[in-house]
Formats: structure tokens, C-alpha cells, sequence
């Protein structure tokens, strides 16, 4: 999102240098599926995917104490994962989302960089055994994403559990077009385009059933991670640039912020003084999506709002993040 989101933001950066079963909330899988014991009755379930959540927070935590600069990816990740949802006019035949088929779409250029953090993500829900206390790998990534903001001193945010694994990618491309008045308002893709203005951002995120002050909201996870360079890159990446050589870059630089592992609304003020031309050269690295905010009026009064008032935009990342992830998941309470 995020505004087209983290997402398209490396994508337009680095171009440039199953069926399930649920009854009171007791589910099986015929892929990868969280397993648990099928005598659990929901209040023993909830109190393993208690535990099981709380593995993999530590988990993730502990990786980050060693290496903070990951805290990005993984977010990026989980909203990666979840944004190709799309329903159907009606809304009741819906595909993608937050399923763990981001593991199947590594190739999508819209996905570079996304090969380490997927890399931490696998190794936990391994590792950690959770497979078989009631937590599935899209549970995982959710999870990461979500004590990523709060390792990066933003808000707790709690999910919901439950999620049934996908077994393939999700579609690329979308089953039904969206378009307003403009050409770069069209919508064609489950992952959103860096070009998209105004009017294709709030048709790509309201289709995800996320308003304005949401998918605004939202876009402040850009305050996070870096993008890749070319500097130090080995001179045969230079005469051939390859996927391998842009997941190991070794030098990257901050998006927006000069704290780029620590989670704030710095974004928001940095897009406020972009707008008022008060912006040092090489200060950020903005793409059109994220000057939509502040170009577009209606949104503008969002980026005003969270750039003064830290404690709002936290709130509303909180519920957004969980609007976003939670769909599919089963269990009763949030994690």
C-alpha cells in the first residue's frame, strides 16, 4: 500500500538503478494446512494458537534484534500476500489474498526483494513446529508483518488466525478491470501499478473494501525499508542487472526516512514538505503513487491528519493491517 503499495514502490525503484473444512472454528487442509487435533474444542484450539502465535512473534522478534533492516521486507511481504484478493461484482466469489501464495509468485516483478524476508518467514514457521499447532504459513506471514511494526516501535497489532494455505500463485491479472475518466486511473492487475493516480488508487484499495483514510493510512508503511543501488554492485551485474543481483545489492538506501527501521508517520511529513517544495535533492524517493496523496486534495487532508497526530495514524494503520490479513482467517480472537 502500500499506495501502490510497498509493492509497486520497488518495482518501479529497481526497474530503474485447501478445500477446507471449518466447524466452530476446527479446520484441515488438503494442502499444508495448520493441523491440529481434531478432539480440540474451540477454547483449547484458540489456547494453542495462542501459544503458536506467540512463537513466531518471538521468533521474528529475535531475527530482528539481530538484523532491524529486514523489518521492511517483512511487511511488505504480508501486504504482498494479501492485496491480490479480488471478488467478483457481487462479492461472493472471491480469489487470492492473504493465502501464502506469495511463495509461488517470486518471479512477479512487482515481488523483487521479497526473496529474503520470504526466506525468514519459511525458516520460523519450520523451525518453530507451529505447522502442527494450529498455525498455517499465510498465519506466519501475517504475524511477521504485524510484529514488524511493533518491533519497529509502532503499534501492537493483534490478527486473527486460521488461514488455509494456497497451493498455487494467484491470478496476475485481474478478472475484472476497473477504470475511472483517466488512463492511469486503469486497474488491471491484482498487485497495483506504480503509475496509478488518484482515481486508480482509490478503485484498486476499494476494492479491497479499504476507504481513503485507510489505504492512506496504510501507505505510511513506507516509512520502512530501503530500495536497492548500484553502488558496489559487482561489475558483472552492472553489464547484466539480474533478479539475483537485486536481491543481493549490497548497498541499499532509505525510502523516505532517515530512520528507515523505525516505524512513525515521518512519511506523512516528508510527503507535506515534498508538496511545499521544501525537499532536499536525494532526501526521498517518492514515486507517483505516493505523490497522489498529496497531489489529490481529498487525500491530502489524510496526510495532513497523520502528520500531526502520530497516536491517530497508528489507530488506523492498526485496524487497516488487520482489515487487510484477517480476511480468511477462522479463529475467535485476535493474536
Amino acid at each position: 500500500m502500500i499506495v501502490a503499495s510497498i509493492i509497486s514502490r520497488y518495482a518501479f525503484l529497481q526497474s530503474i538503478a485447501s478445500s477446507a473444512i471449518r466447524s466452530s472454528f476446527l479446520y484441515t487442509n488438503v494442502m499444508n494446512a495448520p493441523q491440529s487435533s481434531p478432539s480440540l474444542t474451540p477454547d483449547k484450539l484458540d489456547a494453542q494458537m495462542k501459544i503458536s502465535s506467540s512463537l513466531v512473534r518471538e521468533d521474528v522478534s529475535q531475527y530482528l534484534n539481530d538484523d532491524p533492516t529486514v523489518a521492511g521486507g517483512l511487511l511488505r511481504l504480508a501486504f504482498h500476500d494479501a492485496t491480490t484478493r479480488e471478488c467478483d461484482e457481487s462479492g461472493t466469489s472471491c480469489t487470492g489474498g492473504p493465502n501464502g501464495s506469495i511463495k509461488y509468485e517470486i518471479d512477479w516483478t512487482e515481488n523483487r526483494g521479497i526473496a529474503r524476508p520470504l526466506r525468514v518467514v519459511q525458516s520460523i514457521y519450520d523451525n518453530a513446529g507451529v505447522n502442527n499447532m494450529g498455525l498455517s504459513f499465510a498465519d506466519c506471514i501475517a504475524l511477521a508483518g504485524a510484529e514488524s511494526v511493533e518491533f519497529a516501535g509502532g503499534p501492537r497489532i493483534p490478527i486473527k488466525l486460521g488461514r488455509i494455505d494456497s497451493s498455487e500463485a494467484d491470478a496476475k491479472k485481474r478478472r475484472n478491470v476497473l477504470q475511472d475518466s483517466t488512463d492511469r486511473s486503469l486497474v488491471d492487475t491484482t498487485l497495483p501499478s506504480a503509475g496509478l493516480d488518484s482515481d486508480g488508487l482509490r478503485l484498486y484499495f476499494g476494492a479491497l473494501g479499504l476507504s481513503e483514510k485507510e489505504f492512506v493510512a496504510l501507505s505510511g508503511a513506507h516509512d520502512l525499508g530501503r530500495h536497492v543501488t548500484l553502488l558496489d554492485m559487482p561489475k558483472s551485474c552492472l553489464k547484466d542487472l539480474t533478479r539475483e543481483c537485486l536481491e543481493n545489492a549490497p548497498v541499499l538506501m532509505p525510502f523516505v526516512a532517515e530512520e528507515p527501521d523505525r516505524f512513525s508517520n515521518a512519511y506523512f511529513k516528508k510527503l507535506l514538505r515534498w508538496y511545499d517544495r521544501n525537499i532536499e535533492l536525494g532526501e526521498v524517493a517518492f514515486i507517483p503513487t505516493d505523490v497522489d496523496l498529496v497531489v489529490d486534495e481529498g487525500l491530502r487532508t489524510h496526510v495532513q491528519h497523520f502528520a500531526k497526530d502520530e497516536a491517530s495514524f497508528f489507530s488506523t494503520f492498526t485496524l487497516s493491517y488487520q482489515k487487510l490479513v484477517d480476511i480468511g482467517a477462522v479463529s475467535r480472537e485476535r493474536y
